[in-house]
């Protein structure tokens, strides 16, 4: 009798003991907070369950040898998201402080191509228009910057931006939809680019140690934009020769310089990164004067919600063209077609769209199926849009 009612008391306890574990398990769990996405302020996608056509043998090749180039820059890079979506998180952090240190309006800052700072910069002079009503007087030879400063400031840009409205002709056809292709590098992955069904603008590396090739990535297209690095707010993973805040008018000069040596055809130039030096004006009017005074536009990549590119270009009476979507803020050829989907509506909507996407297995297996996703837009490069 007793043994029997030792066993029992022993099976109670197991029993009791087995409880209270499970339910410590579960009050443990439901204390948990739930996991953050990776993305949280990007738009997310809820996407039809469809089946992706698989990449041939070739080009499933082809992505294998991007993913584990020589250099190993690709693998460092996409280990979590494209570095343009990762400087836009970041940035949202800082932009309530940037905004406060960078309240420069238009009517209290002048152009530091028009007035001399403490490096002197000096820039070929607009002509002026003779004026009947007054006197010719004689000039002394060489006009210092200072000298003509007022006369920069009563002829406002604003001015010059109607004459230049007006010369443009209006478009009147289908709604137009650019796919930028960031971070290109290799000739590798220019060949991936051109076997695709769809246009794409390849934004390609400046030539360093890192990708020495991307010159002759250039060759193979006619229209390619420079993909070029500027400083982020929070980024470590900086390219080299990233332009920074602080350079110097002659430090950003030599760079543009040296980047219209190398890509004499460029379309136009968008920043890698770059969220704290588009935020900067000083910076970005320094950057403006020196692409004006090679020729060379700007596509905005919206890194940043505290962004000056379209004030600054404003102020040189330059069109600014920015980035409205980005394609693969989710690494997943669904995710990317559905924005693909989206971009196509903005574009009708608005009649033109700009999408940025990067070199990765995913966008190229979405990019391969969607021209029957764009029905109703013409995809072009962007030098269409200059036209």
């Amino acid at each position: 009798m007793k043994r029997t009612l030792i066993k029992i008391a022993l099976v109670v306890v197991l029993v009791l003991s087995a409880f209270l574990l499970i339910l410590r398990f579960a009050l443990h769990e439901s204390q948990q907070p739930e996991p953050k996405s990776a993305l949280p302020a990007l738009d997310p996608v809820s996407f039809s369950k469809r089946q992706v056509l698989p990449a041939s043998n070739t080009s499933a090749a082809g992505i294998n040898s991007l993913i584990h180039e020589a250099n190993g820059t690709l693998e460092r890079k996409y280990k979590s998201v494209a570095s343009e979506i990762e400087d836009f998180l970041n940035a949202r952090k800082s932009a309530a402080q940037q905004k406060s240190e960078q309240n420069i309006s238009e009517s209290n800052f002048t152009s530091q191509c028009a007035v001399s700072g403490a490096e002197e910069i000096t820039l070929p002079q607009e002509p002026k228009e003779p004026v009947a009503t007054k006197p010719t007087t004689k000039k002394p030879p060489q006009q210092t910057v200072r000298q003509t400063e007022k006369e920069h400031v009563k002829q406002p840009p604003k001015k010059n931006l109607a004459k230049k409205a007006h010369t443009k002709k209006a478009y009147h056809g289908l709604p137009r939809l650019v796919i930028i292709m960031d971070d290109v590098r290799s000739v590798e992955q220019g060949r991936m680019i051109k076997s695709l069904p769809v246009s794409v603008t390849p934004s390609i590396f400046p030539a360093t140690a890192d990708h020495p090739d991307t010159p002759k990535v250039a060759r193979m297209f006619a229209c390619y934009m420079v993909h070029t690095p500027m400083e982020a707010f929070h980024y470590p993973k900086e390219e080299e020769h990233t332009l920074r805040t602080g350079d110097s008018f002659r430090a950003i000069d030599r760079r543009i310089a040296q980047i219209k040596h190398n890509f004499p055809r460029l379309a136009a130039i968008n920043n890698h990164t770059g969220s704290k030096f588009t935020s900067d004006t000083r910076a970005m009017d320094r950057l403006f004067c020196a692409l004006k005074k090679y020729g060379i536009r700007f596509v905005d990549s919206r890194t940043a919600p505290t962004t000056k590119a379209c004030q600054i270009g404003e102020i040189h009476g330059e069109e600014v063209l920015s980035r409205n979507i980005f394609l693969d803020n989710v690494d997943d050829a669904e995710a990317i077609l559905e924005r693909i989907r989206e971009s196509v509506a903005y574009a009708k909507k608005h009649k033109v769209a700009i999408a940025i996407c990067h070199p990765r297995p995913a966008t190229f297996a979405a990019l391969r199926e969607a021209p029957k996703l764009l029905k109703g837009v013409r995809v072009v490069t962007i030098d269409a849009l200059y036209r």
